[in-house]
């Protein structure tokens, strides 16, 4: 069991070198004048293609820790640290979508030219958001007994 775990560690550390270059801005080649140049698009690919690799390390990561919660007690999906950390993560996936996304819902459902209907008397925007929400409290409440 710790030889798979010490495997999945080792096939994942290689690719940490391939962004440091990235992350610490050595190729930074910006101008400042807002003009795109070749170099300037060569730096954004670079950055495009070390997001994509942060990406997948991080989702790789993630989807292991069961794996090696196996070996270690902090890590098990039945502890509190788990509990805590997947709690975190629902509560930035649903603020994210509260602050991006229920602003333009409002602004969209509140237009002038949807008057005519119930769309101008209820704010329906927050209706949604609201079911949305308790549905997926009471999903996860269900699924986890």
């Amino acid at each position: 069991p710790l030889s798979s775990s010490c495997h999945l560690v080792c096939s994942i550390l290689p690719y940490f070198p391939l962004t440091s270059n990235l992350i610490t801005g050595e190729y930074c080649a910006c101008d400042g004048g807002g003009i795109r140049t070749p170099d300037l698009d060569r730096v954004t690919l670079l950055y495009k293609i070390g997001a994509i690799v942060a990406i997948l390390m991080a989702s790789a990561l993630g989807v292991s820790l069961p794996i090696v919660g196996k070996n270690i007690p902090a890590l098990r999906p039945e502890s509190a640290v788990f509990f805590l950390v997947k709690a975190f993560a629902a509560g930035v996936i649903l603020s994210t979508g509260f602050i991006h996304i229920l602003p333009d819902a409002f602004e969209d459902l509140t237009d002038p030219s949807l008057k005519d209907g119930p769309w101008g008397n209820f704010p329906f925007a927050g209706l949604a958001a609201m079911v949305g929400s308790l549905g997926t409290l009471m999903i996860d409440a269900f699924a986890t007994g």
